[in-house]
């Protein structure tokens, strides 16, 4: 399933006055959900474990322990609000003029990396592992001259390279004026 946001939502910091967005993908949510059920498993059995016999009486009675549980029950709400949020901040914009990936690094640091469609010269995808063909989640590589692009952990990579690949033909299909066309240009035009 692709993650797209709703079409009143489709303007972003940075957007070009021209630029029209086609798609904000998200990356795949298997991707968020083990560690999501992980932290989630462990409060359970961090907030059970009082109940089994005499465990919460020293819990609730010494002062170190009960730092200590109550330490363990942050330490993993906060995690699970980290991996959220890492996950729900990472976007992979695509418009009818570039690619935009925002890499959420963490939660006060961010990647920003994007490439010109004009540009775009090779475009791949990668479906590696059992979970990821299962799901059907990989990677996109966007090649330019000198740079690339990964969109990482992306739903159905297949079908949004066939699109990436459509904008890419659509955006260059009025070639680049060459030096020549230039030169004959400046030539019919001096005065």
């Amino acid at each position: 399933m692709v993650n797209e946001k709703s079409n009143l939502d489709k303007d972003f910091k940075g957007q070009r006055h021209d630029e029209t967005v086609i798609i904000i993908l998200q990356k795949h949510w298997f991707v968020v959900a083990w560690p999501l059920a992980k932290g989630a498993l462990l409060i359970l059995i961090a907030l059970v474990l009082p109940s089994i016999g005499k465990i919460g009486y020293y819990i609730f009675n010494s002062g170190v322990i009960g730092f200590l549980y109550f330490a363990w029950l942050v330490f993993w709400g906060s995690y699970l609000a980290y991996e959220y949020l890492n996950w729900h901040k990472d976007r992979f914009i695509i418009t009818d003029q570039r690619i935009i990936n925002i890499d959420q690094k963490s939660l006060f640091s961010r990647k920003v990396s994007e490439v010109e469609l004009e540009r775009v010269q090779d475009i791949y995808h990668e479906i590696v592992g059992t979970f990821a063909t299962t799901m059907d989640y990989g990677v996109i590589v966007i090649q330019s001259a000198g740079s690339s692009v990964r969109l990482e952990d992306i739903a159905k990579p297949a079908e949004m390279q066939d699109m990436i690949v459509r904008l890419v033909k659509e955006a260059t299909k009025n070639p680049p004026v060459t030096a020549e066309e230039l030169v004959d240009f400046i030539k019919d035009h001096r005065t």
